[in-house]
């Protein structure tokens, strides 16, 4: 089966990633949509009240495809309400997935997520990994969130994530490299 990538970006940088990835993996891509445009208040009001999201109708199967890559941002620690509410529709399709996200970043949030997605699904995911927009800010505004909630992420800055973003690509692929030894 062929890779896909499903994404849920609210500002734009999430989705600069999954271009960055579908460009580097050269697969099927599909943005998830909710039927009405989201505030930012409607974020933290979904957060408090637990609400799934009204999304508009896929246009895909996601049976046909493996390994699927999800990416959304995370909302007060949580994988934003968009993305949860997907998964917890095609949850018995997620059979092997991952999942990578652009976020602010906190220690232990990683293992988080992870746990998080396990509860969602019946399967747990191959990788997940965060890529830091802390780590793009000056030391100065970093660890301050309205700095990294507004900051937007530019091609160069995949560069700076390369590594990562390899890394990731292998374990969600499963073509993990062994190290040669001499």
């Amino acid at each position: 089966m062929k890779p896909l990538i499903v994404y849920y970006s609210h500002s734009g940088n999430n989705e600069k990633l999954a271009l960055e990835l579908r460009d580097r993996i050269a697969c099927d891509m599909y943005e998830i949509k909710e039927k009405k445009k989201r505030k930012n208040f409607s974020i933290f009001v979904d957060f408090l009240l637990k609400r799934n999201s009204r999304l508009a109708p896929l246009d895909f199967d996601v049976s046909n495809y493996g390994p699927i890559i999800l990416l959304a941002p995370i909302w007060a620690g949580k994988v934003a309400a968009p993305m949860r509410t997907f998964i917890k529709m095609e949850k018995d399709k997620l059979t092997d997935y991952s999942f990578i996200t652009l976020c602010s970043g906190s220690a232990g949030q990683r293992e988080k997520i992870a746990a998080e997605l396990a509860t969602l699904t019946p399967q747990k995911p191959a990788a997940v990994a965060e890529l830091w927009i802390n780590n793009l800010l000056p030391e100065e505004q970093r660890n301050k969130i309205r700095y990294a909630t507004n900051f937007q992420v530019e091609k160069q800055h995949m560069q700076q994530f390369d590594k990562e973003i390899q890394f990731f690509i292998e374990m969600a692929l499963h073509t993990k490299k062994e190290p040669v030894t001499t």
